[in-house]
């Protein structure tokens, strides 16, 4: 079964790209259960096992999965978080659709995803800088990113796994991300964010406070635009 969904491929291709193939596929908050049918389908991985907090979701993921022929291949469970995903024993857990924050919480309360053998790929809907932050100082490393254009909107994709090193990023870089592959959507990427910190600097300038942490990180922004530029243009 190939999934084709208006408005979904897009976003859910970026995220199917990251996951190592042959991996056990855990999906966090599955809802229609679309990434783990098209992994199991197409062969990338051999099972999957897709949980969500949610009832209604769940039962329309089991309607997806019977469809599709997959019922012995796709474990389906009605669960918080990672809370028995252990037991499955995966080599790659996807968590998106969610804030920053949620993910970040998510993945604190499941020690066993700080394996270098879990990979990690990451679609936060906000609070991106947050989840960043978290993983970076916790010892997440080895990190691959993408971006996604989807319905006017552009959606960040973090891959990673545990290193016990922690990569180096700038204030910058924690918010947008580095070396996402695509000249023209990563420029994109970047106008949007010194748009938002345009309206942030006129807001604590507005009220009399100090905005130079923040005039610092636009103008890292502004160099990184540039130079996205100057690489379409080569």
């Amino acid at each position: 079964m190939t999934v084709r969904k208006a408005g979904k491929m897009k976003r859910l291709e970026t995220i199917l790209s990251l996951i190592p193939q042959g991996s056990r596929l855990v999906d966090v908050g599955c809802d229609h259960c679309y990434i783990p049918i098209q992994a199991v389908s197409t062969g990338l991985c051999p099972e999957a096992y897709a949980s969500d907090v949610r009832p209604g979701p769940l039962g329309r993921a089991r309607e997806n999965v019977r469809a599709a022929g997959l019922s012995g291949k796709i474990t389906l469970a009605l669960a918080d978080g990672l809370h028995g995903a252990e037991a499955f024993d995966p080599d790659a857990v996807v968590i998106a659709g969610m804030g920053g924050e949620l993910i970040a919480g998510i993945i604190d309360a499941a020690p066993f995803v700080r394996s270098p053998r879990v990979s990690l790929i990451l679609q936060p809907m906000t609070s991106p800088y947050e989840l960043r932050k978290y993983l970076f100082t916790h010892g997440f490393g080895a990190v691959r990113e993408r971006l996604a254009a989807e319905d006017g909107h552009i959606y960040q994709v973090i891959s990673c796994r545990y290193t016990g090193i922690s990569p180096i990023y700038t204030e910058a870089e924690l918010e947008v991300g580095r070396d996402h592959g695509d000249a023209e959507l990563a420029a994109a990427h970047l106008e949007k964010y010194i748009k938002k910190y345009d309206k942030i600097i006129k807001g604590i300038a507005a009220s009399g406070k100090d905005a130079e942490a923040q005039i610092r990180v636009r103008g890292e922004l502004i160099e990184k635009y540039e130079n996205q530029k100057a690489v379409r243009r080569t």
